[in-house]
């Protein structure tokens, strides 16, 4: 075996142990993390250890599992406010915290922003910031996923809160085009043109 050969054997090698490294053992260690640390919330008693917990998992490098794990917890923070019990200090800082992690291109990402602010609008007194926030992320998932109905159907239900009849009519016309069975849509839709 020439030296060629044997260098070209060693980078083989190394390149073989580093993907399974990357491709396997470090997204089952980083969602290994997270589960531990879903099922350590109830002994979290502040917001800062549940930052502290989560920063342990968002901090672990892995190419895989990172867009994930932030669509989970996002869902699971979403859900929480949803129970509508929680004081609201607590449950803005888990939405600023997740934010950073929300991926601007990805329309699981957005509409789970976009989620969390309408949520906290709902909940804690409907604050003209939490609903423009809403609405901005519905606006960039729009962009991305201009036919997806949970993007259509969110904006139209701002635009029908905010009483923007030309934004209600333009998504409505836009859900009836795809769905065009839509009959609640429609009543909408005709009762506004009235």
């Amino acid at each position: 075996m020439n030296i060629s050969t044997k260098i070209i054997a060693v980078i083989l090698l190394i390149l073989g142990v580093l993907s399974i490294y990357f491709g396997a053992y470090a997204p089952i260690v980083k969602a290994r993390r997270y589960v531990s640390t879903i099922n350590s919330l109830s002994t979290v008693s502040t917001v800062e250890d549940f930052e502290n917990r989560f920063n342990k998992v968002f901090d672990f490098y892995s190419p895989i599992g990172g867009e994930e794990i932030t669509k989970y917890l996002g869902t699971n923070i979403i859900n929480i406010i949803g129970q509508g019990d929680q004081p609201e200090l607590p449950m803005r800082a888990l939405v600023n915290y997740i934010e950073p992690h929300l991926l601007q291109k990805n329309v699981m990402h957005l509409l789970i922003g976009a989620y969390a602010y309408q949520a906290l609008w709902n909940y804690y007194g409907y604050q003209e910031d939490d609903f423009i926030r809403a609405g901005n992320y519905y606006k960039k998932a729009f962009e991305i996923g201009p036919k997806l109905p949970p993007v259509l159907y969110g904006l139209m239900e701002m635009y029908q809160i905010k009483g923007d009849v030309n934004g209600m009519k333009e998504m409505g016309s836009l859900i009836l085009k795809y769905w065009p069975e839509d009959e609640n849509v429609e009543q909408i839709i005709s009762q506004i043109s009235n």
